[in-house]
């Protein structure tokens, strides 16, 4: 079984491999096509990296980015999660968050940034306000979700058994949220990179939306493709390097805590 599953993985990051190669070949494909004017090629993006990342304004611009994923992912997942925790134990609660649930999963984004515009104008607050209300109904969902796959009968017993709240959450409540908040926390993540650099490029006045933007403007696409692809980087290394880690640890401490 475990040669069958190493197989299987090796397999699995051998086509990823691939996959990878042909993006990179239809990508080189069309900018021979679109010329370097429109779209700069491969070669001219891996050039432009560091010269980009040796300029003066990168850290500022890439600086400002982080700080506003961050705030805005963290304060929008602990809202939504607080929210989710809450409605879960009170269905009157839950039925009245679900029209604003319905609401902010369904709008576009792009109709919060304008509204953001109008209320805050151009700035960080503006983007963080966006990317707080729009992580929330991710984390509220999965939070609830969890909450009521917990066994009723289990519940009933801990309140027999006199179990404190402690301990009710440790052995009951957190291992069924594992699964859906990590799920939800790898979502919002990776969402909130691509809604802050989308905000940035509409309507703020730094950070690597606004950066793409200025690149945009004057025709500097080996710039402007620089920094797509560190972008790229950030989202691979969030959801690879951080998340994906995180998810198999908890699994795991999921496993042992019903052993």
């Amino acid at each position: 079984m475990k040669t069958s599953s190493h197989l299987t993985a090796r397999s699995s990051r051998a086509w990823g491999v691939a996959g990878v190669l042909l993006i990179l070949l239809c990508w080189q494909i069309s900018a021979m096509f679109l010329g370097p004017l429109l779209m700069a090629s491969p070669i001219e993006t891996a050039r432009a990296i560091p010269r980009l990342m040796m300029s003066g304004h990168f850290l500022n611009d890439a600086g400002a980015s982080l700080l506003r994923v961050a705030i805005g992912v963290s304060v929008g997942c602990s809202i939504g999660f607080t929210l989710g925790i809450l409605a879960a134990h009170s269905p009157r609660l839950r039925g009245l968050l679900e029209p604003l649930r319905w609401l902010l999963m369904a709008i576009p984004p792009v109709v919060v940034v304008v509204l953001a515009m109008l209320w805050f104008g151009l700035g960080s607050g503006m983007v963080i306000f966006m990317t707080v209300l729009m992580m929330v109904p991710g984390m509220y969902v999965n939070t609830v979700k969890g909450m009521l796959q917990v066994d009723r009968d289990l519940i009933e017993m801990s309140h027999v058994y006199r179990f404190g709240w402690w301990r009710r959450l440790r052995h009951l409540y957190l291992p069924s949220l594992t699964a859906p908040l990590t799920a939800a926390l790898l979502i919002d993540c990776c969402g909130g990179v691509r809604l802050v650099v989308m905000a940035e490029v509409l309507g703020a006045e730094s950070g690597a939306g606004y950066a793409l933007a200025n690149a945009r403007s004057t025709f500097d696409s080996a710039e402007l493709y620089a920094w797509v692809v560190l972008i790229l980087g950030l989202v691979a290394a969030i959801e690879f390097v951080l998340l994906q880690p995180l998810q198999r640890r908890l699994g795991q401490w999921r496993e042992d805590s019903h052993a």
